[in-house]
């Protein structure tokens, strides 16, 4: 299936001794990085996240509290906190989004329209949906390379990229699982480019990754 480059992420891996709380700074400090925005203090609010009430001394995330807030964000993101959001998510989500992650065929959709079949409403909601509330909740750096001489389009930045970690599952199964990484605690990033740039912040992550000790998967290069 065809996918546009700013929807296929290239994979950061880091090992499992190398905290976010460490790995986030260095990735800013990096000279290739000209210019950098981190997400508002709020970020999290449609999760039900309070992270300035959980750090009540700090207005602003800045390169020198990202790796608290990261931290603080791993410890408020439980596994009970995204039960009860996925629960809370799935009871609001309209009976086509429903219909959809329950795989339903059009037979058993009419079943549930005229009530021989459970509501999906009551019916717990499919693994792709909890999949999604975590991605939908990431953490994300947007951030902006050295510019090269070529002539730029605004609509899409060849030196702009993000970088997306989720606090809901900082291991990224979904990825582990989709690339044959295995199981393990290391954190696994996400860095997204428009395609122009896709080459350069490749090179980039590859550099950043050599000296830093991680590895880097591009699934368009690695297969």
């Amino acid at each position: 299936m065809l996918t546009f480059s700013h929807e296929e992420p290239i994979l950061l891996v880091l090992p499992a001794d190398r905290p976010l709380a460490e790995a986030l700074p260095a990735f800013l400090d990096h000279p290739d990085v000209r210019h950098y925005a981190l997400p508002p203090l709020w970020c999290l609010d449609p999760a039900g996240i309070d992270l300035p009430a959980a750090l009540p001394q700090v207005r602003t995330i800045t390169r020198d509290n990202v790796g608290e807030v990261v931290e603080t964000l791993q410890r408020l993101c439980t596994p009970e906190h995204l039960d009860g959001l996925v629960l809370r998510a799935w009871r609001e989500a309209d009976e086509r989004v429903r219909q959809h992650h329950l795989g339903l065929t059009i037979g058993q959709t009419f079943a549930t329209i005229f009530k021989m079949r459970r509501a999906t409403i009551d019916q717990s909601a499919p693994e792709s949906f909890r999949r999604d509330r975590i991605h939908e909740n990431g953490f994300e750096i947007q951030y902006r390379l050295v510019a090269s001489d070529a002539v730029d389009d605004f609509r899409a930045p060849e030196q702009e990229g993000s970088l997306m970690c989720y606090p809901f599952d900082p291991a990224n199964a979904e990825a582990r699982e989709e690339h044959g990484l295995g199981e393990g605690d290391g954190a696994v990033l996400e860095a997204f480019a428009y395609e122009r740039g896709r080459e350069q912040h490749r090179a980039f992550l590859e550099g950043l990754a050599a000296q830093q000790g991680w590895r880097v998967i591009d699934p368009r290069v690695s297969g």
